[in-house]
């Protein structure tokens, strides 16, 4: 049971997405990519300053839309699993009918939110978006560090299965990249 099964999706856009004013369906498809989200980034993925990301997560919050808080302060927030897949299929659909490239444009929201979070200091969540938009340079720059290496704190397997995703000819013009893979099978034994 998903988000793509054929009656929750006939729920969620006829009784659900569809209710909504124009601005919070577009807010809902486009902070779909994110696992967890705050107003700040919602604003930085977004970038429509007539719609404030902390105002529109507390209206999501109040109208019982598959929003869940996740911390005391409700700051940080995450749609229901099965909501957050049927938006992300919703999104591909809709970027894909508008631009042509949907993979494109799906990407450009995920470098939004890598460098959010990078900017905010979560190298973790901003490598998998990197990883996640086929940022290789990014992704790459993000694996190092700034201080200590991303597999110093906890993301062998992210980095890992990231390497192992990337095509053999992305990884023979980049030998850094191999030698990161090499060394990352190695510690994880």
């Amino acid at each position: 049971f998903t988000g793509s099964h054929h009656f929750v999706m006939d729920y969620l856009v006829e009784e659900v997405l569809q209710q909504q004013p124009e601005s919070v369906q577009t807010f809902l498809l486009v902070t779909s990519i994110l696992d967890r989200m705050c107003g700040p980034l919602c604003d930085a993925v977004l970038l429509d300053p007539s719609t404030s990301g902390q105002e529109t997560l507390a209206y999501l919050e109040h109208a019982n839309l598959f929003i869940v808080p996740l911390d005391n302060e409700r700051h940080w927030y995450r749609y229901h699993h099965l909501f957050r897949d049927f938006l992300r299929q919703r999104l591909h659909q809709s970027a894909a009918s508008s631009t042509g490239d949907a993979e494109s444009r799906v990407n450009e929201l995920h470098i939004r939110a890598s460098q959010w979070y990078e900017d905010n200091g979560l190298e973790i969540e901003a490598f998998h978006h990197a990883a996640a938009a086929n940022d290789i340079e990014r992704a790459e720059r993000l694996i190092e560090g700034k201080r200590i290496p991303l597999h110093f704190r906890g993301a062998v397997t992210a980095i890992l299965d990231w390497l192992e995703s990337l095509p053999t000819t992305v990884l023979n013009a980049r030998p850094s990249l191999w030698w990161r893979y090499a060394s990352l099978l190695l510690v994880n034994g």
